[in-house]
């Protein structure tokens, strides 16, 4: 016999699985009901991977920019010397991954200007330091700088965009800063006041920073917060910002056991944590709902089994093994998954490549800009494509497909022939 002859997924299986794909008109359910499987598959996929991908985006966008103001391992150095500080700076300069070592002093203050006030941080850092970090010297208002950053009579400092507005200042305006950290008197601590004129505006795109921060030249602050010639942290860059726990154990190698050393992650552990979290739930979530939609090719096979158990019963007469007719149903019902798979993929990942003019179109339609730079702090939605994760969903869509379909080609190959055509 033809059918009982047949290579398991050859020729004739591919062709008989192909026919049922095509059902006729009679059989219309089973053919809508294939149409909304392909299509809940396609948009579940595309789904996933633009969230996933826009989510990377605002992930590496952020880090980028808590990196590009932040360093990436410190050293703790509060209450030490400044001649204990450069030494431990120096040692840190010779690990091979380090690429820059910086002195800094981060405090709380108060900055005041003509009656507004706001809580402030203070970063005391070299000014050739700070003319190394782009994210923050290329981001300065036309019409600020770096000019008298260094200077000892009337110094200038740097203040965040957003800080700026709340103090109503702007560039070459006096800002006074008021540090807790005083002079002992007969009283006790009386806070130190000094005036600063603002030589720059910058803006980082990140309300933490833009809003609280103040670069001040190191010196400057050393005399303004009672640091005499030490620092409170050796702010140091790596390579690579991810690796940071093999540089801190060079670097304890290099330092000794009793040096405090820890990496942005520390610093910033909630965001850190949140990002990860948000990141592995709404996968979870989305991946969920992919399941359900795979879900409806089991609702169209069981259709088309019901549909076919005539023909079913003919190829087990005409000698088709159970595995045969399983493997058919199988093909037919496994197809869809793929087309759903190729089409989402082909839609989600053009829309991540295309994001911009996709933004420029709709915002076009719709009449407004529906992703605006002035509230999120950037000019385009950002997507970044992972292929490790294109290819997790890939393996889940397929597994998923596979598994809900092979359950019920098992069952359509358990028909029994005589009962089927009982009462044809």
């Amino acid at each position: 016999m033809i059918a009982g002859n047949s290579k398991p997924f050859g020729l004739f299986e591919r062709m008989l699985a192909g026919r049922y794909l095509r059902a006729r008109r009679q059989y219309g359910g089973v053919a809508l009901i294939s149409v909304i499987s392909v299509l809940a598959i396609t948009l579940g996929v595309f789904v996933l991977i633009v969230t996933m991908s826009v989510m990377n985006g605002f992930r590496e966008t952020l880090l980028s920019r808590i990196l590009g103001v932040n360093g990436h391992v410190y050293i703790d150095t509060r209450n030490m010397p400044g001649q204990e500080v450069e030494r431990l700076a120096q040692l840190a300069r010779q690990s091979p991954d380090v690429l820059h070592v910086t002195p800094i002093i981060n405090a709380q203050a108060l900055a005041t200007s003509d009656g507004f006030a706001s809580g402030v941080i203070v970063r005391g850092i070299p000014r050739a330091e700070l003319e190394a970090l782009p994210i923050v010297a290329d981001s300065i208002r036309p019409g600020g700088g770096f000019g008298g950053f260094e200077g000892i009579d009337s110094p200038t400092i740097l203040v965040g965009d957003r800080l700026a507005a709340q103090l109503g200042v702007a560039e070459g305006m006096a800002i006074s800063v008021l540090s807790p950290q005083g002079a002992a008197t007969p009283f006790g601590l009386t806070p130190r006041r000094k005036s600063f004129l603002v030589g720059g505006v910058f803006s980082v795109g990140m309300a933490e920073f833009d809003s609280a921060l103040i670069y001040m030249p190191l010196e400057q602050a050393q005399i303004l917060f009672s640091r005499g010639d030490g620092a409170d942290e050796l702010e140091i860059r790596i390579r690579d910002p991810d690796r940071t726990v093999p540089a801190m154990m060079n670097l304890r190698d290099r330092l000794g056991p009793d040096a405090v050393i820890y990496d942005w992650r520390a610093k910033s552990q909630g965001l850190s944590d949140a990002l990860v979290v948000e990141r592995n739930v709404m996968r979870l979530i989305l991946m969920f709902v992919l399941g359900l939609a795979a879900l409806n090719i089991v609702t169209g096979l069981i259709m088309l089994v019901k549909n076919k158990s005539r023909d079913i019963a003919i190829l087990r007469t005409m000698g088709a093994t159970k595995g045969a007719i399983m493997r058919v149903f199988f093909m037919a019902s496994a197809s869809l998954g793929v087309i759903g798979l190729t089409v989402g993929l082909v839609l989600g990942l053009s829309f991540c490549f295309f994001i911009e003019p996709i933004q420029n179109f709709l915002s076009t339609v719709v009449g407004f800009d529906i992703f605006p730079g002035t509230v999120y702090s950037l000019e385009t939605l950002p997507a970044r494509v992972e292929w490790a994760e294109v290819a997790l969903i890939s393996f889940f869509t397929i597994g998923v497909t596979f598994a809900a379909t092979l359950a019920t080609s098992w069952w359509a190959s358990r028909f029994d022939p005589v009962e089927a055509l009982r009462y044809e």
